[in-house]
């Protein structure tokens, strides 16, 4: 009997019969694969996906946190990120796009004046300049800030006419806006106050 089998069996019956369990099998493969159509919208919780395998618009961001790995993700070489924001100094107020000294400074001719303001702050900064005629014009009014009596240096100067006059510098009168120019010189001296650049 099992010689009669071996003298049946050939290439081709044996190739057929192959042929004939591996479509069986494919058929009832296909017969249990599930597809995406089967799958009802968000019925499947994170457990159940391949890591690494969704993203996008399948994601809702606020509910993600941190990575362990990147606590320093909201800092910038260790400084948090309000660290970061500009601000004015002490003693100065935001107007324009400078810091303006609330308090005016007691009278002092134009050049000690500049001197006076270049100097301060300047081991941590730039230091600070005297205010522009807009600058101290934007200022008044501001944050309770009114001009010295007797009115408040700029930081605008009209060259001298002649060898033997000093340097002529513009200053604000009063709170209206109304201007003079007074000398580089002891006799012209006037208050006035510093601005400087906002800091970190």
């Amino acid at each position: 009997m099992l010689r009669a089998l071996r003298d049946r069996l050939t290439y081709a019956n044996v190739v057929a019969t192959l042929a004939l369990f591996v479509a069986l099998g494919g058929s009832s493969y296909a017969a249990f694969k599930i597809t995406g159509r089967d799958i009802r919208k968000h019925s499947l919780t994170g457990r159940l996906f391949k890591a690494n395998s969704i993203g996008g618009r399948a994601i809702k961001e606020r509910s993600l946190r941190t990575v362990s790995r990147a606590r320093n993700a909201a800092r910038l070489d260790g400084v948090t990120a309000e660290r970061l924001l500009v601000r004015c100094p002490q003693g100065t107020v935001p107007v324009s796009d400078v810091c303006i000294e609330t308090q005016a400074r007691p009278p002092a001719p134009y050049s000690s004046a500049a001197a006076a303001c270049e100097i301060t702050d300047n081991k941590a900064h730039p230091g600070r300049r005297l205010p522009t005629h807009e600058e101290l014009m934007t200022a008044i009014g501001a944050y309770g800030i009114t001009l010295a009596s007797g009115g408040e240096l700029t930081s605008d100067v009209y060259p001298p006419k002649t060898p033997e006059e000093r340097l002529q510098v513009l200053y604000i009168l009063d709170n209206t806006g109304n201007v003079g120019v007074t000398s580089d010189t002891a006799a012209g001296a006037k208050a006035f106050r510093c601005v400087a650049d906002p800091v970190n």
